[in-house]
């Protein structure tokens, strides 16, 4: 798999951070929204300031309303 993050925004805010799982050999990608358990694993283990924790908020919220569509 090919690691990139992307983090889409649109003029309401962000729409959720997603991670390339496939490159075509028509130069598309295929993205994966990143998934309420990773940004769970990335953030429980320290303590986080302000901005991270409201960071964190945010990723949560657009990667739990990826998994409801």
């Amino acid at each position: 798999m090919l690691v990139v993050d992307i983090t889409a925004v649109d003029a309401g805010g962000r729409l959720g951070r997603y991670k390339v799982s496939e490159r075509r050999r028509d130069g598309s990608l295929v993205l994966v929204p990143e998934a309420v358990d990773e940004v769970i694993a990335e953030t429980a283990d320290r303590p986080l300031d302000s901005d991270e924790f409201l960071d964190a908020l945010d990723r949560l919220s657009a990667a739990s309303s990826q998994r409801a569509d």
